[in-house]
């Protein structure tokens, strides 16, 4: 009844369809639900439980971080994502931020990745002042992973570039995937911001005098840049990326991703020492790149950027192998090497955030309960004093009387009548002579 369909009349496939570097077991997904097994999470309902989280944040200007921790760890199973991100910025804002669970940021981060809404987590990620939240290196890797393999290698770039802002690159594997991801996204760059649009002009026949408006400022600062943190430029992040990253792999791949971060990030002078050092060890096809590059840049009566480009120039490279086919080696070889130690230290965290989370939570329920007993025990010993009050009153007539003399306001006696005209001193008045009557 059913024969085999001949070849040539299947759909057609992308045959070229490669692997990625991570398995599917490194999400460690069967772990990670885990934490879902609490009694507590199970009877949370994120969206009942977002709205009495708002109302506690309308009535007492914080939460505390263990309910965000809670509504960020239910969020996967139903909840809007954007709403939990604008309760952790209004959190970020209040002295409770210090509190904030390591695992609140993993959880946020981790149900981005499930809704692929890659443009809302790199906002995230890139305002760490407003929101708080730091890649680690298993969302680091995660998010790399999946961006590559939807070969969106801009946003990859940009991951890599935060772990940069980070000088977290401890990780075998986040620093391999990082390479890879800033020398795809070098083969066809894209801006990371979108240009602003250009403003429109409206020509007019009349020509209106335009006026000078001032601001008032309290003070100016005196103009500072630390190299790192203000660095906007994207050739400037991806290049120190590079050298960052080419600083930890030994060889002719860290040799090759230093060359192009120096040219990049425009340290020209540290790049003529650094080929002084190294020489040719490097590869043909990245010094190629680095040469495209140096032909756009614009930059006039630069000693050190003649000097590199000269030297950039003249350099032939001592590896024929494809720089990028090198780094997808690379990336494999760390990947199967650390891998199995990776997924077994991400079962090990959660196991331990689920056992903080427990943990913190009996504390908050024990500090509610020792609230509600120290306002229990002012209760009644107000009740007592009043009380007292009651049954000793006419003992204390006399007392309570002057109490309350003393707490009364007496206000100035007003008039509201016809006001008097002042008097007028006539500086020309004489007075009359007193005599002396007679007897």
């Amino acid at each position: 009844m059913w024969g085999r369909i001949p070849f040539n009349v299947l759909p057609k496939i992308n045959r070229n369809f490669t692997r990625t570097f991570l398995s599917e077991s490194y999400k460690c997904t069967e772990s990670w639900n885990q934490r879902l097994t609490s009694p507590v999470l199970q009877n949370i309902n994120p969206a009942n439980f977002y709205y009495e989280l708002e109302q506690k944040f309308q009535t007492y200007g914080k939460v505390s971080p263990i309910d965000i921790d809670i509504l960020a760890s239910k969020i996967s199973e139903g909840g809007d994502i954007d709403a939990l991100a604008d309760l952790m910025h209004k959190h970020r804002l209040t002295e409770e931020t210090s509190n904030t669970l390591d695992s609140t940021g993993h959880s946020l981060i981790r149900a981005y990745l499930e809704k692929f809404q890659i443009d809302e987590l790199l906002h995230i990620l890139d305002d760490r002042l407003n929101y708080g939240v730091f890649l680690d290196s298993f969302t680091a890797n995660m998010s790399l992973d999946v961006l590559i393999k939807n070969k969106d290698f801009k946003s990859a770039a940009k991951v890599a570039t935060l772990i940069m802002l980070q000088e977290d690159f401890d990780n075998k594997i986040t620093r391999a995937l990082s390479l890879y991801a800033c020398v795809k996204h070098l083969q066809k760059p894209e801006p990371f911001k979108e240009p602003p649009p250009a403003p429109v002009v409206i020509e007019t026949k009349t020509k209106k005098k335009v006026e000078e408006v001032k601001v008032r400022v309290k003070f100016l600062r005196n103009s500072y840049f630390d190299d790192h943190f203000d660095l906007t430029d994207d050739n400037a992040l991806v290049g120190k990326t590079l050298v960052m990253v080419g600083e930890l792999i030994p060889g002719t791949i860290g040799n090759s991703a230093q060359l192009l971060g120096y040219g990049l990030y425009g340290k020209y002078e540290k790049g003529c020492e650094f080929l002084a050092k190294v020489g040719s060890d490097v590869h043909t096809d990245a010094v190629e790149m680095m040469k495209t590059f140096l032909q756009t840049v614009k930059i006039e009566d630069n000693e050190h950027f003649a000097n590199f480009y000269q030297k950039v120039n003249a350099l032939t490279g001592g590896s024929t192998n494809s720089f990028e086919n090198d780094v997808s080696s690379l990336a494999n070889s760390m990947v199967s090497e650390n891998e199995a130690a990776d997924v077994e230290l991400q079962k090990k965290i959660y196991s331990e955030w689920c056992d903080l989370r427990q943990q913190r939570l009996k504390e908050d329920l024990e500090r509610l309960q020792r609230k509600k007993r120290v306002e229990e025990i002012e209760r009644i010993n107000q009740s007592m004093v009043e009380e007292e009050q009651k049954l000793w009153f006419f003992e204390n007539e006399d007392k309570i009387d002057l109490q309350i003399d003393s707490k009364r306001i007496f206000y100035h006696k007003r008039w509201f009548g016809k006001k008097k005209k002042p008097r007028t001193v006539d500086q020309g008045y004489v007075p009359p002579e007193v005599q002396k009557k007679r007897m």
